[in-house]
Parts: C-alpha cells; structure tokens; sequence
C-alpha cells in the first residue's frame, strides 16, 4: 500500500537528489523491520532486504521508465516516439538496432526528465533485453539485469 504511493507517477517524475533519494529508500528500510519484526539495532537492514528479495526503490524506478521507453518505442502507450525518439546513426558492436541519440541539456530540470534520464540507460541494454518481441519477455530479460 505504501510503496504504490511512494511509486505512483515515477515513470516521468524521478528524483535525482540524493537526499530526497535516501528519504525514500529509508521508507523501504522502515518496512522491511515492520515486515520481519526486527527492531533491534543490532540487525541489519541491508540483510532484511535479501532476505525479502526486495529491490532498492531507486532501481525499480530505473526499471519502470525502461519499461515506460519499450511502451514508447513500440507503440504501446498513445505516446508518439517520432518527436522525443532520434534513431543514433552509428551503432557499435555490442549495442542494439534501437538506440537513440541523447539529448544535450543546459539546464537539470530537463537533464533529469524522463527522455534524457531514460535513454542513456536504453542505450546500454543489451539487444536480447531491448529487442524483445514483447513487453513480458522485455520485462522477463530487465529482472536479470543489475543497474
């Protein structure tokens, strides 16, 4: 119930200060001492959170705009790619047929907006992840990977 609030928009609202990051990540730690009852200083959150298999917030937020772009790219959002989304021109070996061109920013409010937020991390999929035939082997292929 708390953590769909504390997601609830963000796929295009992420924050990038780390302070703001750290006072959602402590409500995550709060939850994992909640959930297995464990409230002693002697305990380790960190262990808490293997234990429960639960990812940082920061990395799921990572994942939902991934999972936001492969919409985007695949026309399964009413988004239009064609004015956000420059196909890049030269592609190395170990990239994907789908990489954009990131955009040059001046100011962090835009720096740290969806599109140039999320490209970057696009762009270093790999092609099996970003080239998937679907949103459930796409989604399927991002749990095996680490940001």
């Amino acid at each position: 119930m708390v953590r769909s609030n504390i997601e609830y928009c963000s796929t295009v609202w992420n924050t990038h200060h780390k302070y703001k990051i750290d006072k959602f990540e402590m409500v995550q730690r709060r939850a994992a001492r909640f959930t297995t009852n464990r409230y002693q200083y002697t305990s380790s959150v960190s262990d808490m959170l293997t234990e429960l298999k639960w990812e940082t917030l920061e990395k799921r937020r990572t994942k939902q705009q991934l999972t936001m772009l492969y919409r985007i790219t695949n026309d399964l959002v009413a988004i239009s790619p064609k004015p956000y989304l420059k196909p890049a021109k030269l592609m190395p070996r170990s990239s994907h047929r789908l990489q954009y061109l990131q955009y040059s920013t001046s100011t962090d409010t835009f720096k740290y907006s969806f599109f140039p937020r999320t490209i970057p991390n696009w762009n270093t999929l790999p092609a099996s992840v970003a080239e998937a035939p679907s949103l459930a082997t796409f989604k399927s292929g991002l749990q095996a990977l680490t940001f």
